[in-house]
Parts: C-alpha cells; structure tokens; sequence
C-alpha cells in the first residue's frame, strides 16, 4: 500500500513539474503601488521590436471560470469580450505588426461556448503557475474547451482561491506554454479576483470609486487585468521565448502603461469610467499605442484608452 501511495505522489510532483519549466515566460502586472506610480510617458518614449511573432489572425479568447463566480460576474466579463472586437480601444493593439508586415487585427472572438466552469478541480490553495497550465490542460484534454493556438485561455480564480505569488507579486500574469498541448504554443493567462487585493489590484478602489461602472467592482476589476493580459499577449504572445514588442525602460504594452487610466468619465451614478464597449461602461487601463508603422530602433508611442 505505502509503494502505491508513494507511486501516486512521485506522479503527481512529475506532472507539476512537467508544467513548472515554462514558468520563467510568464510576464506579471505588478501590484499598483501609490507610492511608487507608473511614470507618465509620452511619444518621445519609443518601444522596441525583438522580432518576434504577433497575433496575425483573430484570436478566440477563452476563459476557464475556477471557482464559484456568480453569474452576475460572468455577464460583465462575458460581455465585455464579446464585444471589444471592432472599437476603437482595441485598435490600439492593431497598431502592432511583425516581420512579415502582418498587423495584430481589430477582431476577436468570445461567446460563452468559449467557457468552461471548473468546480475547484486542484482545490482552493493553488501553488503556482505549474497549476494554472494544469487547469488549463485539463480543460482541454476534457474536451471542455479546444486545443487552439491562435487562442488565448485566461483561468480566472474565484475570491476564495489562493495562488502562490497572487496579490503580493501580481494581479495577473500571461505567457505560452509548449507542456499545455504537446507540439503546439499554447497562450494562457491567470487572473485573479481582486476582491482579495484591492488596494493593489481593484481598478475601482485605485481610482478612489466607492462602488464600479457595473455595481461589482470585482468583476470589473478583472475585466481590467485581463484587458492588460488580452493587450499584451496580442503584441508579444511568446514573450521570453521569442520576444516581440518590449522595451527596457517598461516592459510590454500594457506594463508601459500600468495603472495609467487616461480621461476618466462618470457615469449616470456617479462611478468613474474610461470606455463603452457594446452597450456597458468599463473603467479600464491605457495601453501603449505606437505612432509608427516603423518596427526599426525605438518607435514612439503614447499611452491612450482609444485609438
């Protein structure tokens, strides 16, 4: 008996590990830190391009909802993603090409068949990004979702779940894993709730908002860390492996711009946005939009919310 439990564990510490070598490709958004803000930037700070590949075709956005989310928070999340293709915040992504010439596009696609709910599969103390390429794998291999590299598979961890590095070092990372799928770059991306961290990681919070432009400023908060992730991943989806677009002085599009929210508007009820997208109000981060179709030394660029 103690031979088989031992053959059980020494599975289990092979299969984290399996996953553990593509933990030094993540890139992490940082905490926000009032005492120490995002410096403000401005066309003459360029960005670099390492020669690496971009999202050439549409991406398919899919989420694996770990934990009990409430349907209200689906709903503002889903949303969101089913219509930012086409606006003139995710424009700013478009402005991002590769060597081939070929542009990130102003499309994308999300319904709620790209979701699946996982009911605390690996439990609520989760040890790291080992675990959240497990949960993605899982849900693939499952069946739940499809095995697709021009997708980006975001495993959003519900209030009640801990993630080693969550809120202390980050509110959300992304990265590619060649463990997920065997033979293909699969991009994933892990955001937490930051209901468990909102001075560091709440949008409304940061912006001195009692409440959010959809009355649940968890939700709305993810959406906002995953905004960041979705940006980031269009413009650098193998980042360390085969970087980009990055730059020295600040990291990736979304890094460049972090916890920078641009004009900020108020809604019927008084909660602070920056963006409509469909019909909802969103209060979201800039990102880094280049003013150059130039992808040769340091190619300037701003932080805005719209194109």
């Amino acid at each position: 008996m103690k031979k088989q439990w031992f053959g059980i564990v020494m599975a289990a510490c092979f299969a984290c590990s399996a996953f553990a070598k593509d933990t030094a490709a993540t890139h992490t958004l940082r905490p926000f830190d009032k005492n120490h803000p995002t410096a403000n930037r401005n066309a003459s700070d360029g960005v670099d391009y390492h020669g690496g590949p971009v999202f050439e075709n549409e991406p398919t956005v899919y989420i694996v909802w770990y934990g009990n989310w409430t349907a209200k928070d689906r709903r503002i999340i889903d949303y969101y993603f089913a219509h930012l293709g086409g606006t003139t915040q995710n424009k700013i992504n478009a402005t991002y090409s590769d060597r081939r010439n070929k542009f990130v596009p102003n499309k994308m696609e999300h319904t709620t068949k790209n979701d699946y709910h996982d009911n605390y599969s690996l439990g609520k103390s989760l040890s790291g990004d080992g675990q959240i390429q497990q949960i993605v794998a899982n849900a693939i291999s499952s069946g739940h979702l499809p095995s697709d590299s021009n997708g980006v598979y975001f495993v959003l961890t519900y209030t009640d779940v801990t993630d080693a590095g969550f809120c202390s070092q980050f509110c959300g990372y992304h990265g590619p894993s060649t463990s997920i799928v065997s033979g293909k770059i699969i991009k994933y991306s892990m955001v937490g709730n930051p209901d468990q961290c909102p001075q560091g990681c709440e949008t409304s919070v940061i912006l001195g908002d009692p409440g959010s432009p959809n009355n649940d400023p968890g939700a709305d908060g993810t959406t906002a860390i995953m905004w960041h992730e979705f940006s980031e991943t269009m413009s650098d989806p193998e980042v360390n492996l085969n970087t980009a677009w990055d730059f020295p002085y600040c990291g990736e599009s979304g890094d460049c711009c972090a916890w920078m929210f641009g004009t900020v508007k108020k809604d019927s009820h008084g909660h602070l946005y920056t963006n409509v997208i469909g019909g909802k109000e969103y209060a979201m981060q800039e990102m880094l939009k280049l003013l150059s179709k130039s992808r040769k030394g340091n190619v300037p660029s701003a932080c805005q919310n719209v194109f």
